[in-house]
This record gives C-alpha cells, sequence and structure tokens, in this order.
C-alpha cells in the first residue's frame, strides 16, 4: 500500500536542490467518491478509439469498482502491434480532470494519462497505475516529466520488487506513443502522457 506524506511548512530540498513535498495518508484517503461532471462524459470513448489506433485491441480492462471522481480505469495491451513485442498498460480518467498547476509555471502539462511497459502485465501494476493516477487529483497538486515519487519516508519496495522504490514520469521513449497529444485534446487542452519508470533508492 502506498503511504504519501502530508506537505510540510517548511521547504524541504533534495541533495541536488529539488524541492522535496510530502503528504500524508493512504493514497486513496482523500478520494471524493462520485461521479465526474457531464461535461466530461465523451471524454473515455474519445480516449478508447485512439488508445486503439496505437495500442490495437485491449486484452482487458482494470475497471475502478467504486466510482471515484476522477473514474479511473486501466486498459492492457498485448505485444504484437505496430511492432511491439512489450505488454502497454495505459490509465484512462486522469485526464477527465485537469491537475493543479501552480500558476508560476509557464505551459505545464494539465492533463495526463500514465503508461507503463512490461513483458508481463501484473495486478500490482495496474493498481499502482491507477492509485498514482489518483494522486494528483486528490491532494491539489500535479505531475510532470521529471517529478519523482517515493513509496513512503523512508521509501519502501513496491508490492513484488525487493528494491524498486520510486517512480520517475518521465516523457514517452516509444515514438509513435509520443505523438498522441497532437490527436486527443480535452476541454481545449492536449493530453500527455507520463511513462512511469521505477528506481531504487539504494
Amino acid at each position: 500500500m502506498f503511504s504519501w506524506f502530508k506537505k510540510k511548512p517548511d521547504t524541504e530540498t533534495s541533495p541536488g536542490g529539488s524541492v522535496v513535498n510530502r503528504h500524508e495518508g493512504d493514497v486513496f484517503s482523500k478520494s471524493q467518491v462520485g461521479f465526474t461532471p457531464e461535461s466530461t462524459a465523451g471524454f473515455g470513448k474519445a480516449r478508447e478509439k485512439i488508445y486503439e489506433r496505437y495500442f490495437g485491441k485491449s486484452l482487458t480492462l482494470f475497471h475502478e469498482l467504486i466510482s471515484l471522481v476522477p473514474h479511473i480505469d486501466v486498459y492492457t495491451y498485448e505485444p504484437g502491434h505496430d511492432g511491439r513485442n512489450f505488454f502497454t498498460l495505459v490509465t484512462s480518467g486522469m485526464s477527465d480532470l485537469e491537475m493543479t498547476v501552480p500558476p508560476d509555471r509557464a505551459a505545464p502539462p494539465n492533463r495526463v494519462e500514465l503508461i507503463f511497459y512490461c513483458l508481463e502485465p501484473k495486478p500490482e501494476y495496474l493498481e499502482t497505475l491507477r492509485s498514482l493516477a489518483h494522486f494528483p487529483h486528490d491532494n491539489n497538486t500535479w505531475l510532470r516529466p521529471g517529478h519523482t515519487m517515493p513509496n513512503g519516508n523512508p521509501p519502501e519496495p513496491f508490492s513484488g520488487s525487493a528494491v524498486l522504490d520510486t517512480v520517475l514520469f518521465m516523457p514517452t521513449i516509444v515514438t509513435s506513443d509520443g505523438r498522441l497529444p497532437s490527436e486527443i485534446e480535452l476541454g481545449g487542452r492536449p493530453v500527455q502522457l507520463l511513462w512511469l519508470v521505477p528506481l531504487s533508492t539504494s
């Protein structure tokens, strides 16, 4: 289970000088139960059509049973489409709402979906994607390329790993997937893909 920590009033920085924000509580402790506004009702179908063109037919859909805001599902796509020799896992619903981006940031992505590439679509990968997709909305914050998120303080290994305890968010390394923002625009904003890269802090 994730254990993010509450933001401290004093500014904390990493050894490299980056600002560290901490949050507290289980990942869903601040989730709002309910339904995303009707104005976003067509977003899911729009994403699904474009996902199919990029990734092929979905193998499975990890569906969120409790209606949280926003509603997050995770699609799994098999290898084979467009020369892929790996599974592609991608969220759908995170971009229904804009993230809370600081006003002093110049043109950052404020609608994003998460993507992960793997050799086997394990259940813990799906749950991690879904959990992280809720995080910025539940905590009135944002995610962008270059952000990192440890699993607790001190970081603990994610389920299924002995050493991986932190996630780095990056632009996708798959060239074709990098063109997806030019095709998905919700509420006048392009939808960016953030690639999850597991890291070890040890």
